[in-house]
């Protein structure tokens, strides 16, 4: 009889042999088992289907909102304005052609230093102040009305070669054209030296060199205008004051002449040396006529005839001696009240008002002279070093710049946005 081969029994078929010898207990817990690693297998199969389908977050509220929230802030804040960029800079933006010039304003006499120069090597006040000038001048709008009658600015500025953008209506008023004015000209002083660097823009080379030959030349007419009203101003000064010296020196010649005809004496001091030359003259004959006196008087009697006229002549001369003192100084009320003492003091104040007038007088007239001769040199000039040349290449708009910042700008721009809103709705989601 041919030997049985044994029978495999297969892995389940054991446990099912298993689970019937099982007890009750034994059997729930297996049931419990099993329920619960099927519940984990099928939550494990569910997260990772979401994971590859969705990225992790379809789960959480207004996802969908939020991806297009992302893709409508990039068309708008990074498409359109890098594209409209990239079309305008680099297809419609019209050339432009700068000119640069530098000049100095200078004085024809050498300035003074003053405190802060001497200290920083800074330039004095006068020459800045000048240079101030010209500098407000360009960007006003004095020139701008200047430069428009003389080469037609607004033409330049307008024509229909220029793209909409950059182009300028003509039909704007003049406030509005001296503020595009100001964006197409660029002045600056570079310190210490006190050099101003002018830059001009216009959309043909020949443009903008015009305009840069006009600048300097209207530049150079207010500097020569100052010029002119500094040179009349000083003449017409120093006319004045000469004109005021001459009336006073009229007036203090008139006033001592009269003085000397109300008194009756063209010098007092030469009155009084001749009436002092009067006084030691009688003194003089009065010591004598003493003298005699006293020497006749031992031989003759005094009641004779020519010792009572002795006497008498010693006498009138003490009176003439009392006269011409009281003359000269008035001692007494009994005095002359023309004594030569007070119309000496009128005289020398009127004299020394006449000699202080001529002085003046003279002192005008040689600020006058000078005056004239500062009035021909020239006080300020421009020297203009580096003239206006024609270029060649267009040095504006710089396109590739442009267009490159504003794709940085744009996307820094929209990364912070969007890390804004993903912080946000992360910290509303928790």
């Amino acid at each position: 009889m041919a030997e049985k081969m044994p029978t495999e029994i297969s892995p389940e078929d054991a446990h099912n042999r298993r689970r019937v010898n099982l007890n009750p207990r034994e059997r729930s817990q297996l049931i419990a088992e099993a329920l619960s690693d099927a519940a984990r297998r099928m939550r494990f199969s569910t997260r990772g289907r979401r994971a590859l389908s969705s990225g992790g977050f379809r789960g959480r509220p207004g996802q969908r909102a939020q991806q297009i929230f992302y893709l409508v802030s990039f068309v708008v804040m990074v498409a359109i304005p890098n594209i409209g960029a990239a079309i305008y800079y680099g297809l419609i933006a019209a050339d432009q052609y700068a000119v640069e010039a530098r000049f100095t304003v200078r004085g024809g006499a050498a300035p003074k230093l003053d405190s802060l120069a001497a200290l920083t090597g800074v330039p004095t006040m006068q020459i800045i102040q000048d240079t101030q000038i010209v500098v407000n001048f360009v960007e006003s709008r004095a020139i701008v009305e200047q430069l428009d009658q003389k080469f037609d600015l607004r033409r330049m500025f307008s024509r229909s070669s220029i793209d909409p953008f950059s182009r300028f209506n003509p039909e704007k008023p003049i406030e509005k054209f001296v503020r595009y004015w100001k964006t197409m000209v660029e002045t600056s002083v570079l310190m210490p030296s006190g050099i101003v660097v002018l830059t001009v823009r216009a959309f043909t080379p020949e443009d903008a060199t015009k305009i840069a030959n006009g600048i300097l030349d209207a530049s150079e007419k207010l500097i020569n205008q100052m010029n002119d009203r500094m040179r009349r101003d000083a003449v017409a000064l120093s006319e004045l004051e000469q004109q005021r010296a001459g009336e006073r020196l009229t007036q203090a010649r008139i006033a001592l002449e009269k003085a000397r005809n109300d008194e009756g004496m063209l010098s007092a001091e030469g009155t009084a040396d001749a009436v002092n030359g009067l006084i030691s003259t009688a003194r003089s004959d009065l010591l004598r006529m003493q003298q005699e006196y006293e020497t006749q008087k031992r031989n003759v009697s005094v009641n004779a005839p020519q010792m009572r006229y002795l006497q008498n002549r010693i006498s009138a001369t003490n009176e003439q001696i009392a006269l011409l003192q009281a003359k000269l100084t008035n001692p007494t009320e009994k005095g002359d009240a023309k004594a030569i003492s007070n119309v000496m003091s009128k005289l020398n104040y009127l004299e020394l008002d006449r000699q202080i007038s001529e002085k003046l007088y003279s002192s005008t007239v040689t600020a006058l002279e000078r005056a004239r001769l500062s009035s021909e040199s020239k006080t300020l000039y421009i020297n203009s070093f580096v003239l206006p040349v024609l270029p060649q290449e267009a040095k504006y708009p710089r396109r590739f710049l442009i267009i490159c910042g504003v794709a940085i700008a744009s996307l820094l721009s929209w990364g912070l946005l969007c890390g804004l809103s993903t912080l946000v709705r992360n910290n509303i989601a928790r």
